[in-house]
């Protein structure tokens, strides 16, 4: 214990001053945007657990159950629905894990080695990181259900701070949630996200002065990172079908330059990991995205994902960024 420490005054500094946080807690935890460097990330390599799925790979992550209630043809319905090629998945995941190594980022494997769980891959889901820890979500399937003891048990063995957890009638899912500031956070209304689980994770921002953000999302996806991404300080990626007006005018009203994704390259280009401001890991197959990308200033980093997009989820999606500069 720091000598610094042995006194019986009170404390009077915020629960996320940085050295309060490095000396009690092991780190200064958390992000307070979606571009800066990232230091650690949690993922989980999938196992045998991800062919236990419907019979066919995306038929949980990649789209809404409403959309398989309406009579005709879907961009959905003209997917694959082939199986996953599970050796082929896990070297697409490891070329993935292997590109955040190279750039200095520490991978957190969640825990546990149970083959339940057949959606434990795309662990971005499973918590909210905020400025000084995290909260934990509710998903709002059984199929992902009992994620969320998974990664406290993650978090609780790292010595992370856990701010709040969604619970009641709430749902929240983290595909869907982003840091656009330290004081400004988004979140997409969908399916898989409803008011009750908004209000919750609004109330606890509010104790940290952040304010929350929310925008209807269509009923064709799930999650807001299928959407919008942010590469650098003042530069987004985005798919303006997917996103309502005023919340690509409130982009413009913060001076952050909109590059919209190719409409030629894969629907799931877009789910792409901002590893350091102006640096992006994305699909291989987005080569148009990617060149205007690179004319923009944005550097990328190509690794080949098509059988994790088959699963409906991208880089994205099964990368949980707990430790952002």
């Amino acid at each position: 214990m720091k000598r610094q420490y042995l006194s019986r005054k009170r404390v009077t500094k915020d629960f996320n001053n940085e050295k309060l946080l490095k000396d009690i807690w092991g780190a200064e935890w958390g992000v307070k945007n979606a571009f800066s460097t990232i230091r650690k990330v949690v993922m989980h390599r999938p196992g045998q657990e991800v062919l236990k799925l419907h019979g066919y790979a995306q038929a949980i992550e990649a789209g809404p159950v409403l959309i398989d209630s309406i009579i005709g043809s879907t961009p959905q319905s003209e997917q694959s629905n082939e199986p996953p090629n599970l050796k082929l998945l896990q070297a697409q995941f490891d070329s993935i894990q292997q590109a955040l190594i190279n750039e200095g980022i520490e991978v957190v494997p969640l825990d546990g080695d149970s083959e339940d769980w057949p959606e434990r891959l795309f662990t971005r889901d499973l918590g909210l990181v905020i400025p000084g820890g995290i909260i934990l979500t509710r998903l709002a399937l059984y199929i992902r259900y009992g994620e969320t003891p998974i990664m406290a048990r993650t978090i609780a063995r790292l010595g992370m701070p856990i701010l709040g957890m969604v619970q009641g009638h709430g749902f929240m899912e983290g595909g869907s949630f982003t840091m656009l500031d330290s004081k400004t956070a988004v979140v997409g209304l969908s399916e898989r996200i409803n008011k009750e689980g908004v209000e919750q994770v609004r109330t606890i921002l509010a104790i940290q002065n952040i304010e929350l953000i929310t925008i209807d999302l269509p009923a064709t996806i799930i999650h807001l990172d299928e959407a919008f991404l942010m590469v650098d300080h003042n530069k987004a990626l985005v798919q303006t079908a997917l996103l309502p007006f005023r919340f690509l005018e409130h982009l413009q009203k913060r001076n952050i330059q909109l590059i919209h994704v190719d409409s030629q390259d894969p629907q799931l280009t877009i789910n792409a990991l901002t590893v350091s401001p102006g640096r992006v890991i994305i699909s291989s197959s987005g080569k148009r995205t990617i060149q205007l990308l690179e004319q923009q200033g944005i550097a990328t980093i190509p690794v080949q994902v098509d059988e994790i997009f088959k699963l409906g989820g991208g880089i994205h999606c099964v990368t949980l960024p707990l430790l952002r500069d």
